[in-house]
């Protein structure tokens, strides 16, 4: 545990076993610490100066030897001041970048909220997100894949559409037979013939988000876009389809 504390302020094993050493004889020589730790004189010296750029020890030349003393623990300390010095600078460069690319950002765009969904039941939350808009749903709709990818769900989704009063119009293949024109459904559909528009994804555009989900048994996924734009461009094509099927 002492060694993983004095890691943590920065201190390699080397240094942890020199310092110790130091600690506990008080002084000595590089050829003693070397003798007693069985670490490369010549490393211990490395050792030793790095120790004193840490303000941990501090050396006195006698007769051409350095020789070599431990500083108080409580010296420890002024590691964990430097490292707080140090993260205090970080935080100030970070702030100060952050800055500047704000300013280089215009401050108008906005870009779109982009998500990409896979299986069932995270398809299934993405179904659940659009009824939490309760705003009126336009829908570009496939002829069965989605009924069959999960019926269940199918079933309750309508319902909850219909529990919270959300008006639905759909535009889909004829053949589809879940999508069928109804009040009670809350529901006004426009069909399309499935040979020259053969849709196989279901495209949801509600409030300020566009959903667009493909049904394949194993390879289900979905994108999810929120941005106001790109919603009203989604809904500008279906006014078009819708006002001009037959």
């Amino acid at each position: 545990m002492i060694n993983q504390a004095l890691k943590s302020l920065g201190l390699n094993d080397n240094e942890i076993i020199i310092f110790s050493e130091l600690v506990s004889i008080w002084s000595s020589v590089a050829s003693t610490l070397a003798a007693r730790t069985k670490i490369n004189k010549s490393t211990v010296r490395y050792i030793c100066q790095g120790l004193e750029k840490k303000g941990l020890i501090f050396s006195i030349k006698k007769d051409d030897t350095f020789v070599y003393t431990a500083e108080s623990p409580r010296r420890l300390n002024s590691l964990l001041e430097e490292d707080k010095r140090r993260l205090i600078e970080k935080e100030k460069h970070i702030k100060e970048s952050i800055e500047y690319f704000d300013l280089l950002k215009n401050e108008k765009t906005i870009l779109p909220k982009v998500s990409f969904f896979q299986w069932k039941e995270w398809l299934k939350k993405l179904y659940e997100q659009i009824l939490d808009y309760e705003q009126p749903i336009d829908s570009f709709e496939d002829n069965w894949e989605m009924y069959d990818f999960f019926p269940d769900f199918v079933n309750y989704f309508i319902s909850e559409r219909k529990k919270r009063k959300i008006y639905n119009r759909v535009i889909c293949p004829s053949k589809n037979p879940i999508n069928q024109e109804s009040k009670e459904a809350l529901r006004s559909v426009k069909n399309i013939n499935e040979k020259l528009f053969p849709f196989t994804c279901d495209i949801k555009i509600c409030s300020n988000h566009v959903s667009i989900m493909s049904f394949k048994e194993n390879n289900s996924v979905a994108i999810s876009i929120t941005d106001e734009e790109i919603a009203n461009n989604f809904r500008v094509l279906f006014e078009y389809m819708w006002k001009n099927i037959n």
